[in-house]
């Protein structure tokens, strides 16, 4: 996490707020990984496919060599959520790829089950990817058929972080 603070900001309140939501996605994820996904519930994931600590095959990351959203509903398997990082097992084109996302790296988190979403400031120097657009929970590519785009969800109310900065 890069330090966004104003420089009299001693309690650094937009870094301590952007680690509570981190915690709070990585303890939703973690119960997904244990008990499965319930009610409908299901995530789309973006994150920096160049940030540290991603482990990605390089065939996945030349096909997106900025970002990506993954989708985990249906067909995923070996989620597993640790303090650092989550890794995950998905299929692109009936192809496997095993993942490791360090939490630093997430960009977006969005359940269109509830219609609830985050976006995450990302620091990394060495890609301009912008944190907001038009469609900014839509994923690049569907990566599993059978789930639903965002589109299709109701909409809710996405949190920046940046909303609540001053300039």
């Amino acid at each position: 996490m890069s330090d966004t603070s104003p420089p009299d900001d001693i309690y650094q309140y937009a870094e301590r707020a952007q680690a509570a939501l981190l915690g709070m996605i990585r303890d939703v994820m973690a119960e997904a990984g244990e008990n499965g996904l319930v009610g409908g519930h299901h995530f789309y994931l973006t994150f920096n496919t160049h940030a540290p600590g991603v482990e990605m095959s390089d065939e996945l990351r030349a096909a997106h060599p900025t970002e990506i959203t993954i989708v985990l509903q249906n067909q995923f398997e070996n989620l597993e959520v640790s303090e650092a990082d989550f890794s995950v097992t998905l299929y692109f084109n009936q192809k496997r790829e095993d993942l490791v996302v360090p939490w630093a790296a997430l960009s977006k988190f969005y359940d269109p089950s509830v219609a609830f979403g985050l976006m995450f400031d990302v620091d990394d120097t060495t890609q301009d990817i912008p944190l907001y657009d038009e469609e900014m929970m839509a994923p690049e590519e569907d990566t599993q058929a059978d789930a639903p785009q965002p589109d299709d969800a109701p909409r809710g109310e996405v949190v920046s972080l940046d909303s609540f900065r001053d300039n």
